[in-house]
């Protein structure tokens, strides 16, 4: 956890992932299987030992029956609303975004610290972690649901603070 700051959203996936499961009544070794991976996959994800990619999520949702979103970033609700997730056209979301907001890949890599060649290997339609979703999702100020899975809003709302401490006044 990280002090003094909110933690990434998909910290919370191990838990999400497990919760989900254990309603499913399926064991570890049964969800892999369902959903075409490893048996040791869900292991893995569960115990926080690997951080998977955004089609390892959307694997393990649909075979859950739960939104790729809520699974992987805690996001909207946990049945999915329109049938199963998917990341296809992640790419061109992203490609889309980054355009709009005036950064070529090479800034928006910097931005996050990856190569430009990343970058546009995932605009070309390559995998990533669900992490490297989130850091660019945050750095173009967008939903990494969206990003992700084309689910739910495409900007995140605004979290809301306190300006400032509550002072109470007097009437007279």
């Amino acid at each position: 956890m990280v002090r003094g700051s909110p933690n990434p959203r998909y910290f919370g996936l191990p838990a999400r992932l497990r919760r989900a499961r254990k309603q499913s009544g399926l064991t570890r070794a049964a969800l892999g299987s369902k959903v075409g991976r490893d048996s040791e996959v869900p292991g893995y994800v569960e115990t926080g030992k690997r951080v998977p990619t955004v089609s390892t999520v959307e694997r393990l949702a649909n075979g859950l029956g739960v939104s790729a979103a809520w699974l992987g970033f805690g996001l909207g609700d946990r049945l999915t609303e329109h049938g199963k997730s998917t990341c296809e056209g992640m790419g061109a979301r992203l490609q889309l975004v980054r355009t709009e907001r005036g950064h070529s890949k090479a800034a928006l890599a910097r931005l996050v610290q990856l190569s430009p060649s990343t970058v546009a290997d995932i605009e070309g339609g390559a995998q990533t972690g669900i992490e490297v979703v989130e850091w660019l999702a945050k750095a173009l100020a967008i939903s990494p649901a969206w990003l992700a899975f084309n689910e739910g809003p495409r900007e995140l709302p605004k979290r809301r603070r306190a300006v400032g401490p509550v002072v109470a006044t007097q009437s007279t």
